[in-house]
């Protein structure tokens, strides 16, 4: 193989030959070390079955991804670099469906697999399926009080990556957070956001060599300490770098607040439980406009007690609003949530986020 790696750098080097020289390429120069492996309990290739299925009733439509093991990644550049990373993990992403077509969609994932863990997952998953037999209901659009559960407040999060927390969009003039860097918009002290590489995720090193921090505090108690910066930005604009390459969040953390999770649905009165959320896009990049729908076991409250689950609504809010100004209460429980995503290789990556409950929410459709 050594004769086909020469010979596509003879290709690109002579491909590279006419193109212009780019003023902000940043060439490794100074060579960095870095090694952390993160050990867990994973059940063995040959046993993830028996513990997935052995006590799963008969009647249960269980279907779901799982994954597990060791997690490699590894850099070395021409400056003599060299990163190492590894991980053991598994995540179970799976639903329990009705014969009428609903489903609730749950998660268990981690480094240490705990068979009890998981049973009360599923069993929760199953108390909340019985909530689904009941008649749906079809609200009309308008502003309802809502709980966003850790997973949909997970998506809403995850649309902060779409050039909002982007340096070199912020330098561009093209984030929503232009206007909370110039003081004309803010967050809740309630809200607070950073890259936690402790998680064990992802690795602290990126393609391009840049090695970030172990925690980079993005936003605390709701004012914006600094955006994702990758070396190129920070050449171009003369800022100071975080390793952010991408200027994507990877392995993003919420802070959490107080409200108890057994608490979530008294607190709500009346109102919305939203349990995912998909399909989520801008649609307003600049002023922070954020569109999607409900999915999945999503359920109308009365006083606190799920009544029946809803018809699939749009929505469309702004992030000052579900971060800011409608924030009321985050939950002290939280809950990781690694990426499922498979495409071409497993991939790294993921959060840890709470619940929120918000005053209002705004939905259209």
């Amino acid at each position: 193989m050594g004769w086909l790696a020469l010979s596509i750098r003879e290709t690109a080097r002579a491909q590279t030959e006419g193109v212009p020289r780019d003023p902000f390429a940043v060439i490794p120069e100074t060579p960095a070390q870095s090694t952390v492996a993160f050990r867990g309990n994973v059940p063995a290739f040959d046993d993830a079955v028996e513990y997935l299925l052995k006590d799963i009733h008969a009647d249960d439509d269980f279907v779901g991804i799982y994954a597990g093991g060791c997690a490699i990644s590894a850099l070395a550049d021409s400056a003599g670099s060299f990163h190492w990373y590894s991980s053991d993990s598994f995540f179970v992403d799976y639903s329990l469906w009705l014969a009428n077509g609903r489903a609730i969609k749950s998660f268990y994932a981690g480094r240490d697999w705990q068979q009890n863990e998981f049973l009360e997952s599923v069993e929760t998953a199953r108390s909340n399926l019985e909530f689904l037999k009941r008649p749906v209901r079809t609200l009309k659009t308008g502003a309802y009080r809502v709980f966003l559960a850790p997973s949909a407040n997970r998506e809403l999060l995850s649309i902060l990556s779409w050039g909002a927390l982007s340096e070199d969009a912020l330098q561009r003039s093209e984030s929503p957070l232009c206007a909370v860097r110039r003081g004309e918009k803010s967050f809740s002290p309630l809200f607070s956001l950073k890259e936690n590489f402790l998680l064990g995720l992802t690795p602290r090193f990126c393609s391009q060599g840049e090695l970030s921090a172990e925690t980079v505090t993005l936003i605390e108690k709701g004012h914006l300490v600094q955006a994702l910066c990758s070396a190129r930005t920070a050449k171009e604009f003369g800022v100071v770098g975080n390793g952010a390459s991408s200027e994507a969040l990877r392995t993003p953390e919420m802070g959490n607040g107080t409200l108890l999770m057994k608490e979530a649905l008294n607190s709500l009165g009346t109102g919305l439980y939203i349990s995912d959320l998909h399909y989520l896009n801008w649609s307003d990049r600049i002023h922070g406009r954020v569109t999607g729908m409900t999915r999945y076991g999503c359920l109308w409250v009365e006083n606190g007690v799920p009544v029946g689950p809803i018809q699939d609504m749009r929505f469309d809010e702004t992030i000052f609003r579900c971060f800011g100004s409608q924030l009321e209460a985050v939950t002290s429980e939280m809950k990781i949530y690694p990426e499922t995503s498979t495409y071409h290789k497993r991939a790294l990556g993921g959060c840890r986020v709470p619940g929120i409950l918000l005053s209002e929410f705004n939905f259209t459709l």
